[in-house]
């Protein structure tokens, strides 16, 4: 009895490692792929935040992203109604 209960939690544990080494190995390509999109990205979004405004995009984010970056405090304003 003893046994067979140490075998399901060596199997349990088994699973658990294989999991956080595929999710560590999925992140790092996830990472090695879009990181310089990624990088531009939180660089002009901080830069925004930080009121700068004239600072642009130096690689090749999507365009959607881009506009989604370019947006002004003015598009963050309710569109009419009382807080």
């Amino acid at each position: 009895m003893f046994l067979s209960r140490w075998r399901r939690r060596g199997q349990s544990t088994t699973e658990y490692i294989l999991i956080v080494v595929l999710v560590a190995v999925l992140s790092i390509g996830i990472i090695t792929v879009f990181g310089n999109q990624i990088r531009d990205l939180f660089r002009v979004s901080t830069e925004r935040l930080g009121g700068n405004e004239g600072s642009t995009l130096n690689s090749g984010i999507t365009n959607s992203a881009a506009s989604q970056v370019n947006k002004g405090m003015a598009d963050l304003k309710d569109s009419g109604g009382t807080p």
